[in-house]
Order: structure tokens, then C-alpha cells, then sequence
């Protein structure tokens, strides 16, 4: 028998949401204080005790301190964790005086994964649980509809995904929101209210007011869950053809990529998206991939000039075509590359994206900067040469990351999955 949709969750139904966490020793569960959060810390708890009773659960919170209420709900997730037996700790987004007001909700959210990341790596979890659920399914879906996704954003949030080289699990993506409040109401649970989540100047609360309305003419949660995992589905076979693309045309040089301009040409769109929006980020790692009309409207370039095609950047990355290959690096920005003072020996992630291994003895002033002139590597492009770093101390320039290929530092798509379009 199906349960209803504010059913709570019964002890049958454990195995299915966490059972493919069995391997899972230690694992950290991200809680706001809201009724998700806070229901999937008492599951897993449940669970645990019921069939997983080695399991460590460690909790974490965040306070965005962007309310006054908002210390006060965490030191009350805190209580609440302490009340299980449950060790866990309160992470603090340090900002200036006044937060960022540009996409206040992104930069939060950047943010909370950042510091629940860190957390988690000094507790030594193998993966943390978030209490995404049904609903944030469908609204996610609805939100990348009307800012235009194609195929990989439409497909939602995959239920695992990997950030600062932590794994994220989603085990209630398939659960409807009432569910879990019913089962905080079943076990007498209190829970916060976020005002935020009705504020009419974010786009996932007017989403949300649309639901009753969509769900009149049948277009409920489940069924635009439902239509997110077939393009889920649909994006994996892109994904197989895009792997094997990149085999064919891609090249790492360590810092700077460059892609075979004839495959790249002749594969489908989708395909060609897919894999410079991957390229884009192996260059610079970020939390999210490049806005796809930017990358549309340089396909659209390539397939159109039978000539020279001018270098563009997209999310920070230059992308220079010439005749036999594209060449991506990092654009220098308005303030250039960092000069890096180093005095003792270290692994400096340059830039932010390129780790560069700094070996005993270390010489005074020694500094790590952007190659220059006759420093630069001779089998790159001189631009893309200027974007790789050396490292320079009082007797010259040292070989190192600017003179031989290095991995590129691990981005946030990593974890051996590319969250492009997500």
C-alpha cells in the first residue's frame, strides 16, 4: 500500500531511504533547524540504532548570521543533537559588516557547502546527508525552467554530488515535504521556521506559491520530480558520448587545456556544451557551471565562421581558438594574477586553482606570480603560457609549475563527477 503523502515515516520505510548508506562508518548530517533537516537527523538516528548501530553521526549547523534568531537556532540544533547522544558543531559564515546583497541566496548557500566541507573533513566523516527533498526537487527544476536550463540543469539535484572533496547525499529526494513534517508532529519534534523561505525577493519562494495552482492542472511535485530524472537519464548517455570526446580531443597541459577544434566541430550541440562547460571548470573549479547561452553563443561562432574566431572568456576562463585547436586558461582579471610571498616550505594552491609544492630550504623572498616573457612555457600559446605560475626566488626562476605540466587543484565538480549545467 502507497503511503499518503503527509504520512510520517514509518520504521518500514528506513531501509529504503538509507540503505545504500551501508558503507558509510562516519557521516555527517547537515541541520538547519527546519522541519527537513531536522526529521532526517532523527531517521538516520532511528536507523541507525535499528540496523546500523556502528554508524557515527555527526551533526552540523550554520549560522548565516543574516538574522538575529538565527544563533539562537543553532545552538538549539546543537541541544537537539546532544539530546541523541550526538556530537556535532556550529559553523559561523564570517562576512563583512553588511552581507553580500548580489544573490544573497547562492552566496549563502556557497558558503554553508564550504564550511560543512571543512567541518567535516577535521571530523573525519566519509559523507555528509542533506534533507533535500520532493519538493526542492521540483522547485529546482521550475527555477532552472524559467532561467532557460537545457538538458543537465532540468535534470535536478542528483541525490549524491561532491564539494571541496566531500561527498553530499541527498537519501530524501524522493520524499514528499509533508511526510517529514508529519513525522516531526508524530514525535512531538519542534522545529524553526525560516522567513526567508516566503520572502517574495527570492525566486524559489514565488516558485513555491505557484505549486498549488501547477498541481490543479497536474503539474505536482512528483510528477515534475518524475520529468527531472528521465532527463537525468538522458543526460548519463550524454555524458558516455562526452567521455569519449574527450579522450579523443582533449589535452591537459596543467593549468591550461586545449580541446581539438575538427572533433569539436563535428560533435552534436549537446555534446560540445557539455564537454567546454567541463573544460571551463577543470581550468578554474567553481561551484557551478557557466551560464549555457554564453557557451551556446560561442558554438554558435565556431559553427558559423569559416575563418579566424576572436578569444572570448566565459566564467573567467579565455577561450582562444586557432586553427587546429581551442586553447582555455585562466583570464588574469582586472587585478592580474597573485604575487605569493612563501617562507617556508608548503603546498601554495595558486590562484586559487594550481597547487604549486614549495621544497625546503626556502630562500628569502621567495614569490610565486604569473610567468613572464622569457619564463613562459614555449609549447603553450604566450597568453595561456602567462596564466600558469613559476616560482622565483633571489638566484631566478625555479622549474616548476610554470615550466612543466601540474595537475590542476581539485574543484568542486569533483569526486570523479563533472556537475556541469547542475
Amino acid at each position: 500500500m502507497t503511503a499518503a503523502v503527509d504520512d510520517p515515516i514509518a520504521d518500514a520505510d528506513l531501509d529504503g531511504l538509507f540503505g545504500d548508506l551501508g558503507s558509510i562508518r562516519a557521516l555527517g548530517v547537515a541541520v538547519s533547524g527546519g522541519p527537513d533537516s531536522t526529521a532526517l537527523l532523527h531517521l538516520l538516528h532511528r536507523h541507525a540504532a535499528r540496523s546500523e548501530p556502528s554508524r557515527r553521526l555527526v551533526v552540523f549547523t550554520v549560522d548565516h548570521r543574516l538574522r538575529p534568531e538565527a544563533a539562537r537556532e543553532a545552538a538549539a540544533v546543537m541541544a537537539m543533537a546532544a539530546g541523541l547522544g550526538l556530537s556535532g558543531e556550529i559553523l559561523a559564515w564570517e562576512h563583512d559588516a553588511a552581507p553580500p546583497v548580489a544573490d544573497l541566496q547562492a552566496a549563502a548557500r556557497a558558503a554553508r557547502y564550504r564550511l560543512i566541507a571543512e567541518a567535516a573533513h577535521r571530523h573525519g566523516v566519509e559523507a555528509v546527508a542533506l534533507g533535500h527533498t520532493l519538493d526542492d526537487q521540483a522547485e529546482t527544476f521550475l527555477m532552472r525552467l524559467i532561467r532557460g536550463s537545457g538538458v543537465y540543469g532540468l535534470a535536478g539535484m542528483p541525490r549524491e554530488r561532491c564539494v571541496h572533496g566531500m561527498r553530499f547525499v541527498r537519501p530524501l529526494l524522493g520524499v514528499p515535504k509533508a511526510r517529514l513534517v508529519a513525522a516531526c508532529r508524530a514525535a512531538g519534534l519542534t522545529f524553526a521556521v525560516d522567513p526567508s523561505n516566503t520572502a517574495d525577493r527570492f525566486l524559489r519562494a514565488r516558485v513555491r506559491r505557484l505549486a498549488p495552482a501547477l498541481a490543479e492542472v497536474g503539474l505536482t511535485a512528483s510528477v515534475l520530480a518524475e520529468t527531472a530524472h528521465r532527463l537525468a537519464r538522458a543526460a548519463a548517455v550524454i555524458d558516455g558520448v562526452v567521455a569519449d570526446l574527450r579522450r579523443a580531443a582533449v589535452t591537459d597541459h596543467g593549468g591550461v587545456v586545449s580541446i581539438a577544434a575538427d572533433p569539436f566541430r563535428a560533435a552534436p550541440d549537446e555534446v560540445a556544451l557539455r564537454l567546454l562547460s567541463g573544460e571551463i571548470r577543470r581550468v578554474r573549479p567553481t561551484d557551478y557551471p557557466p551560464r549555457i547561452a554564453a557557451l551556446e553563443a560561442f558554438l554558435d561562432a565556431v559553427r558559423a565562421a569559416p575563418g579566424p574566431i576572436a578569444r572570448r572568456t566565459v566564467a573567467g576562463v579565455v577561450i582562444e581558438p586557432k586553427p587546429d585547436r581551442l586553447w582555455l586558461y585562466a583570464e588574469a582579471g582586472r587585478r592580474g594574477f597573485p604575487e605569493v610571498m612563501v617562507s617556508e616550505p608548503c603546498t601554495l594552491v595558486w590562484d586559487g586553482r594550481i597547487p604549486v609544492p614549495i621544497a625546503a630550504p626556502v630562500s628569502p623572498g621567495t614569490v610565486v606570480r604569473a610567468a613572464r616573457k622569457d619564463e613562459r612555457r614555449k609549447d603553450l600559446p604566450a597568453r595561456a603560457a602567462s596564466s600558469l605560475p613559476v616560482v622565483v626566488t633571489a638566484a631566478g626562476v625555479l622549474a616548476g609549475a610554470g615550466r612543466g605540466a601540474a595537475e590542476p587543484a581539485p574543484g568542486n565538480h569533483d569526486c570523479g563527477k563533472d556537475e556541469a549545467f547542475r
